[in-house]
């Protein structure tokens, strides 16, 4: 699973070339990256649960978590709002509905986007137009980079667990959930119920077949995928080329 497929994929609200160069401005494709105000950069974790134990003991007011930078209490900090694809598709969310109020923003108007992207970033009070110009930058330039996203991480981009709600200001739609539904629907298209056979058939059968005593099913239950074992690790983990 590559980053710019995981985007495409999740960021259902908003361009997905928008979504893959805000993700790579953000957090450099690390979905384990936790931004704390007043960092340079951010920190990089090897697994979810360690970048989850971080976090909750960090005293700043307000984290930005995962490939998007989802704005989160430390206390908030969890698995929902870590999870890529979830990640991914909450933030294209809150971009969309701050495009919608943009509109009618003093200043920033004239783009609904740029200025979605601003706000996201920053705030309705401080936007942060640094940042939505180095993202509108990259979308131009179509220069943020394509790679494939770390082991571990593909198997758990469609969750669809219990919503979380980060930011108290801003709700959270969870689209993710369309994204299943779409799914189903494909699925259904391709692999359609059988029909069932006429009501006089059946009937017809009961009457010359006895019915068999039910037995219990034999198969043995499905084995939930098991969590790679990742070796050890700094805590700190940096790719190479991710420092901007």
């Amino acid at each position: 699973m590559d980053l710019v497929t995981l985007v495409t994929a999740c960021a259902l609200a908003v361009d997905p070339k928008l979504m893959h160069a805000l993700v790579w401005h953000q957090s450099g494709g690390e979905p384990w990256a936790i931004s704390v105000q007043g960092d340079p950069n951010p920190r990089i974790y090897s697994s979810m649960d360690l970048a989850i134990r971080e976090a909750r003991t960090e005293s700043r007011a307000v984290l930005r978590v995962g490939l998007a930078g989802l704005s989160t209490p430390p206390s908030k900090v969890a698995a929902p709002v870590l999870l890529p694809c979830r990640n991914v598709a909450m933030a294209a969310a809150q971009i969309a509905k701050h495009a919608s109020r943009c509109k009618t923003h003093p200043r920033l108007k004239a783009d609904p986007t740029f200025c979605a992207v601003a706000v996201y970033r920053g705030s309705w009070e401080r936007p942060d137009v640094k940042f939505a110009t180095d993202v509108a930058t990259s979308v131009a330039k179509g220069d943020a980079p394509n790679f494939d996203m770390p082991r571990g991480t593909s198997t758990e981009i469609f969750d669809t667990a219990g919503d979380a709600q980060p930011d108290a200001e801003t709700p959270i739609v969870d689209i993710t959930a369309a994204f299943a539904e779409r799914v189903r629907g494909w699925s259904s298209a391709l692999f359609p119920p059988k029909s069932k056979p006429p009501t006089s058939e059946l009937q017809s059968s009961s009457t010359t077949l006895p019915s068999a005593p039910e037995t219990p099913s034999t198969r043995a239950p499905a084995a939930f995928p098991s969590e790679s074992n990742a070796q050890d690790r700094e805590l700190f983990v940096r790719r190479p080329g991710s420092e901007r």
